[in-house]
């Protein structure tokens, strides 16, 4: 079968059969605008801000969309550099696929499939595309991922091979009938209506955020309708509606508009920092997954040791010559060229063989056999584990004792074994015939240079090890003493797991640390087991044989070197099977997710000091709480500059499976603590100034009035929007100026200093006694103190711009006072933990509602269903 011509594939190429079908790594850039920009809550601000414009109040509609432009554009540049590197890493794991074309194979593209190409398929490989088998050798597919049976299906010529199955065993090649759209693969999505992409933590608990704010945002806007139109009878002018657009913005500001940019952002931006260590991630959730990882279930090969056998020795039971040959003979007839049978041929040499059936080797069977033309006869001839062969034998102590030894010293030890010319198979089932030992081979591993220091860093972060492998446990305990891995071993094989009884299992997983002999569903029942006691789990594997447990974690990472079927399954990939690079992308997801959750704590308190805020002053007293400039300012020296560097100095903690209570434990005190001494400094500068002892000197604005060839009176008026006109014997006039600017800048502060408790680098500022010890932390923290001191100092015209006063010296007392007690007290609510029983009873009603979110049913990602 020579396939397709050169001249056939460009005729098909030029007619549109070429699989069409595109591999997403990233968002488009249009979806990247388009999600970035427009969403309700930025189209209602930027409706609002054009409104503000045309009405001539250019600050407020500048302050209004403002912070959000800003937010759009450095998020939407930042995502699209990150787009393009990971693309380009990306293209290293990208499916490939082997065709014949002109009698040759060649590996292509996925993208460069034509219809009618001649597919090669081998073991571990998954199918791209739908077919028809026109030859096969041993072939048996798993096409679980599409039909959900987890038994494999042997294939014969004329059988249909759907996109999505993976190669087992044996190899085959099939002719392209269909792709893209009109594959199988293709039509389950489009009546896939019932499937719907399951939600990390994270992305449940800014959800719920969100919502809530939002809740409170527009029923505070629909209360200050209804209290305008009984206040006013509704609007009356054009200075009326400026007033009510400017409120709007106030109230919606109250959502934390920017908080799904910026979570976006930072797990792009931690995607990259993995990637350059050599973890490539398949989904950007993921970064939050490996986060909460408590658990590493791992196979020893890529891990422990490299993917190299070498031969080491062999034991025989016949004659040495006889038994070489035999050897021999097996090496070169069986399909399942895998690492061990290339070991022995780089051993014994190649040899021209007359195959004349053959079981291929499979991870649920654990042996192979041949059936070859030795002389004037025909022989039999099986490998495998012994524990699968040994029943088979008829004198089985001798071998147990050389296993043994051979294993105890980590080696991996494969029996060949002879049988007469019996069949195969009998009533469709593959059978193991009486066997003679032949010989007993010891294959050595070579194990990974830098196991030890990275198996140090998963205990040294709190991880539980489990070694879950095919190989005897005894090799893998050997292997374990041979790195100098530390700690007490519990073994146990996947035959003896399968005879412990239900009541036992769990207590028996729990405890055991190395799992041998273990077969695919032996080791997806290890995952689910340690999922069902609350483990949270990162599945490392290679082969076909790890395709259902890295599915069924909740993290699965695969070698750049693995099967394609285990590649596409998984969250992760190691590029160059760079085992060293997992706990460095453990460190990076919890940086990242600490930042996150240090974001959240001064976010969502800022947004709830903002509700209080407007429900005190406004519904309550009938004064605006702030200008929307005023609340960019209030926004930027509290929150913005903080948030974009919060990821940059966060701790890799450990972070458990939600973090909102953990927010909810800060930002609740500390928004009603700065809330109430805010409105308090606001309430004290409001009557001291209208009591005549806070006198207000406006001079300093004089120069600014000239430039604009207009009174004080008027500037002030018109800059700093007094609630009546500037008079300067009328101390209520500037009454409200004065508390306002106060007012914010405590808050604003006060906000700012947040950040010391948050990430405290003394012990005495610490909730729970751990310590940051950057100093980034402090050095923001005064550079934004320095940059408010200096704006006072030298250059106090600027503060008309925001509608804000230069304050007299009192009132500076007054707000540094306030700022101190205000901090001392958020540092004795979080201490304290006042909010602990409210949030023990949130927590627990999440989980039970995160668990209803994972227990729904089957979930799977409709853009990606053959991938997980």
């Amino acid at each position: 079968m020579d396939g397709l011509t050169s001249e056939e594939v460009k005729a098909r190429t030029d007619s549109g059969q070429i699989n069409r079908s595109s591999v997403k790594t990233s968002r488009s850039y249009t979806d990247i605008i388009i999600k970035n920009v427009i969403t309700p809550m930025n189209l209602t601000l930027f409706v609002i801000g054009a409104a503000l414009l045309l009405l001539g109040e250019f600050m407020s509609a500048l302050s209004a969309t403002g912070i959000i432009s800003v937010n759009i554009l450095i998020s939407t540049i930042q995502e699209m550099r990150a787009k393009r590197r990971l693309d380009k890493i990306s293209l290293l794991t990208r499916p490939k696929v082997t065709v014949i074309r002109d009698g040759k194979e060649v590996v292509i593209d996925q993208t460069e499939i034509v219809k009618d190409d001649l597919i090669v398929m081998r073991a571990g490989e998954q199918a791209l595309v739908d077919g028809t088998l026109v030859s096969a050798s041993s072939l048996e597919m798993d096409e679980s991922l599409l039909t959900g049976e987890s038994s494999t299906v042997r294939k014969k010529e004329g059988d249909e091979i759907y996109s999505g199955s993976i190669c087992v065993t044996g190899e085959g090649r099939f002719v392209v009938t269909a792709f893209g759209n009109d594959s199988l693969a293709s039509k389950m999505l489009d009546s896939a209506k019932k499937f719907t992409s399951k939600r990390t933590p994270l992305q449940m608990e800014t959800t719920t955020i969100t919502t809530v704010l939002m809740i409170i945002a527009f029923f505070l806007l629909f209360l200050t309708i209804i209290i305008e139109f009984i206040r006013s009878g509704g609007i009356s002018g054009l200075d009326d509606l400026t007033q009510y657009l400017e409120l709007f913005v106030i109230c919606l500001d109250i959502v934390p508009i920017a908080l799904f940019l910026l979570i976006t952002l930072t797990y792009m931006m931690a995607a990259i920092r993995m990637a350059n260590t050599g973890v490539l991630l398949q989904r950007f959730n993921s970064v939050e997954s490996i986060s909460h990882v408590d658990t590493v279930c791992m196979d020893k090969t890529g891990t422990i040791t490299t993917n190299n056998l070498v031969f080491e020795s062999a034991d025989h039971l016949i004659d040495p010559a006889e038994a070489e040959r035999l050897i021999r003979d097996f090496a070169n007839a069986t399909g399942s060229k895998n690492r061990t049978i290339k070991a022995l041929i780089s051993r014994y040499g190649e040899a021209d063989v007359e195959l004349l059936d053959e079981i291929q080797f499979s991870s649920a069977r654990k042996y192979s056999a041949v059936k070859v033309r030795d002389g004037d006869r025909v022989v039999s001839l099986y490998t495998g584990a012994w524990n699968v062969l040994r029943p088979h034998v008829a004198t089985p102590e001798t071998i147990d004792a050389k296993i043994e030894e051979q294993s105890a010293k980590g080696l991996r030890t494969v029996l060949l074994c002879r049988s007469d010319d019996r069949p195969f198979e009998v009533n469709g089932e593959y059978v193991i015939n009486d066997l003679e030992p032949v010989s007993v081979i010891s294959i050595r591993d070579e194990i990974r240079p830098d196991c030890r220091e990275t198996i140090d860093v998963f205990l040294q972060n709190g991880m539980d090890l489990k070694v879950i492998s095919g190989d005897d446990p005894v090799t893998v305990d050997a292997l374990f003493k041979l790195a100098d891995i530390p700690g007490e071993r519990h073994i146990i094989s996947g035959p003896e797991l399968d005879e412990i009884p239900d009541s036992q299992l769990d207590e028996v997983i729990l405890k055991t640390n190395i799992f041998g002999r273990m077969k695919p569903e032996n080791k997806e029942k290890v995952i689910e087991v340690l999922k069902r006691n609350s483990r949270y789990v990162a599945m490392i594997g290679d082969g076909v044989n790890d395709v259902k447990s890295l599915k069924s974690a909740q993290v699965g990472v695969a070698l750049e070197s693995g099967s394609g079927a285990a590649r596409g399954v998984a969250d992760m990939i190691l590029v160059d099977d760079n085992f060293n690079a997992l706990p460095k992308a453990l460190v990076e997801g919890r940086r990242t997710i600490s930042g996150i959750r240090d974001i959240l704590k001064i976010y969502l308190s800022r947004n709830l000091i903002m509700a209080l805020m407007f429900i005190v002053l406004y519904i309550f007293m009938d004064h605006m709480p702030m200008l929307p400039i005023q609340n960019m300012v209030y926004a930027f020296i509290a929150v913005t500059i903080i948030a974009f560097f919060m990821t940059i100095f966060a701790k890799p903690d450990e972070i458990g499976e939600l973090i909102l209570p953990d927010v909810l434990r800060f930002a609740v005190p500390s928004a009603v603590i700065i809330g109430t001494v805010s409105l308090i400094v606001y309430g004290v500068v409001w009557n001291m100034t209208v009591n005549g002892d806070l006198v207000w000197d406006p001079s300093y604005l004089e120069s600014l009035a000239s430039m604009r060839q207009m009174s004080l009176d008027e500037f002030i008026d018109t800059f700093l929007s007094a609630d009546y006109l500037y008079d300067p014997d009328a101390p209520i006039s500037y009454a409200d100026i004065l508390a306002r600017t106060a007012m914010i800048l405590t808050a604003g502060v006060t906000g700012a200093l947040q950040l010391l408790i948050v990430c405290p680098f003394f012990k005495f500022f610490s909730a729970d006694g751990k310590t940051n010890k950057r100093l980034l932390p402090i050095f923001l923290v005064a550079l934004i103190l320095a940059g408010v001191c200096a704006m006072y100092a030298f250059v106090p015209d600027i503060l008309a711009v925001f509608g804000m006063a230069m304050l007299p010296p009192v009132a500076f007392e007054i707000i540094v006072a306030a700022i101190a007690i205000a901090f001392v007290l958020i540092l004795i609510a979080v201490k304290k933990d006042i909010m602990h029983g409210l949030v023990e009873i949130f927590e627990q009603w999440y989980l039970q509602k995160l668990d209803k979110e994972y227990t729904k049913g089957d979930v799977v990602n409709e853009e990606n269903l053959i991938s997980k």
